[in-house]
């Protein structure tokens, strides 16, 4: 695309591929086994993923993982946490995926050093 057709081009042009793109995602619920992912996040689909929690997933900024993407640079979301999403009222939505998501940033953060080992190495020297 050159300049003359770069500027040329409505401001509407630039937006309507986000749509279309936010659109497609929505069209496609993945299969049983598909990962999904958002930001550095991901949970493997199971069965009981309703249309509707996939189009709320979807307005969260949750999308499926392309093949040949590495999913393993993504942290998992706890198993058992999903499968109570799967199968939640909508009301209980937000609170579950919160829970599913700090339990996986906690396990992530290494344990702290206890200050007693600190000492008695400090004491060795």
């Amino acid at each position: 695309m050159n300049w003359a057709q770069l500027l040329a081009r409505p401001v509407a042009g630039f937006l309507s591929g986000r749509k279309r793109e936010v659109h497609r995602r929505h069209a496609r619920k993945p299969q049983i086994g598909a990962t999904i992912c958002c930001a550095n996040l991901r949970m493997t689909v199971q069965a009981g993923l309703s249309r509707e929690l996939w189009i709320w997933l979807v307005g969260q900024g949750w999308r499926e993982i392309e093949p040949g993407e590495n999913r393993y640079k993504y942290r998992a979301l706890p198993s058992n946490i999903v499968t109570q999403l799967f199968d939640a009222q909508p009301d209980r939505w937000e609170r579950l995926l919160a829970a599913a998501i700090r339990q996986a940033v906690q396990d992530t953060i290494p344990a702290t050093v206890p200050a007693r080992a600190v000492e008695a190495v400090a004491s060795r020297d």
